[in-house]
């Protein structure tokens, strides 16, 4: 028994003297007096300065932030229920991109829809009135102009080229609080039949994840070399008021600079003309069973279902059944993208196709020379 007693009286006599030397070891808690002081010491150091060297992120913000501009307008409208309601005034946000140093400036046509001023507002703060050049209600783009010269034009990058993944910088004036940048990522490419709201479907849209919010519509879409690769057109949300979940939209920047053209030239995207390029081939989707066997990438191609006599199509020697998977090096991934490619064109132009023939089991280039649209011709490419 006296053995376990000294034993415990040991171990006892341990944990105190540890005890003991925790507590003569421990740091003392500094007075209130000395923690103030050592605060105000620590804050009154100098700052280590952290230079941003090659950040590419910032150097394309410092070069295309200054082409961004904020837009607002005022409309008028009635109320719904009454013919002789009270006309009220109508104000709204959103963005632009300067096209040229002459004041040219490309937004979304749902930006300026309605509005009987229009206000542009650069970044270093000077604003300027503008005036319409003219809109397509299909793509969503719209031309104004300010009457000023040497502006900051923004340099067009293209969108043919973008993968999924690369980086994607937003600019512009979300929810009316000025020049505003947001980073992520291209989500996806070519998105189709996408229906954003009642009136609007998207088509051969850029989905990025790169915050997106009211106002920000009109504004860059940008690369990581400060080219605009689309323009800011709209974003899904789980939210009423429309905030971003990641999930934002863009107009393709090849798109954007064959309808601005247009825009400019006649004060409205250009309906097919006796002047439009011609090839001369009725196309559709290709089926996804043949697709499949062909082992097809998804969404690439369109196959000929027909190719009209005497046309550029059939004096290259493109043949019914063929598949059309480029034209000029661009990929073709439905229907639409081969109406582009064409009409990127004039008549008289070549445009090279790369086309599998099925029948070969190969892959064979062409060079068709593109005749002048006429109105008894087919209105397909």
């Amino acid at each position: 028994m006296r053995r376990y007693l000294g034993v415990l009286l040991i171990f006892i006599t341990g944990i105190t003297f540890g005890w003991l030397f925790y507590k003569l070891r421990a740091p003392r808690p500094a007075s209130q007096s000395e923690a103030q002081s050592k605060a105000l010491e620590l804050l009154s150091l100098p700052v280590t300065a952290m230079d941003v060297g090659d950040n590419r992120i910032v150097k394309a913000v410092r070069k295309l932030d200054p082409s961004v501009v904020n837009i607002d307008t005022v409309g008028a409208a009635k109320g719904a229920d009454n013919a002789n309601a009270e006309t009220r005034e109508v104000r709204g946000k959103g963005s632009g991109v300067i096209l040229t140093p002459d004041g040219y400036i490309v937004t979304n046509e749902h930006v300026i829809e309605g509005a009987v001023r229009v206000r542009v507002t650069m970044s270093d703060g000077r604003w300027f009135y503008a005036h319409l050049i003219g809109m397509d209600k299909a793509t969503d783009l719209a031309v104004v102009r300010v009457d000023v010269a040497n502006l900051p034009a923004a340099e067009f990058g293209d969108s043919d080229r973008l993968q999924v993944g690369e980086w994607a910088i937003a600019l512009g004036n979300p929810l009316g609080l000025g020049s505003s940048t947001a980073v992520g990522v291209v989500s996806a490419l070519n998105r189709r039949n996408l229906r954003v709201d009642e009136n609007r479907t998207l088509d051969g849209a850029i989905q990025t994840d790169a915050a997106i919010n009211r106002g920000h519509s009109g504004g860059a879409l940008a690369n990581i070399f400060g080219q605009v690769i689309g323009i800011n057109t709209a974003i899904l949300s789980s939210s009423p008021q429309g905030g971003s979940i990641g999930l934002g939209f863009a107009i393709p920047s090849n798109t954007v600079r064959r309808v601005v053209r247009e825009i400019i030239l006649a004060g409205r995207a250009a309906p097919p003309t006796p002047k439009t390029p011609f090839l001369g081939v009725n196309y559709d989707y290709v089926p996804e069973s043949l697709a499949k066997k062909l082992r097809l990438e998804a969404r690439r191609g369109v196959i000929v279902k027909s190719v009209l006599v005497q046309s550029p199509a059939e004096q290259s020697g493109i043949l019914p059944n063929d598949i059309i998977l480029s034209a000029d090096d661009k990929v073709i991934g439905d229907r639409k993208d081969l109406l582009e490619a064409i009409q990127l064109h004039k008549p008289g132009d070549s445009v090279s196709l790369q086309i599998l023939r099925p029948s070969l089991g190969k892959i064979k280039n062409f060079v068709a020379q593109l005749a002048r649209y006429e109105e008894t011709a087919d209105t397909r490419p």
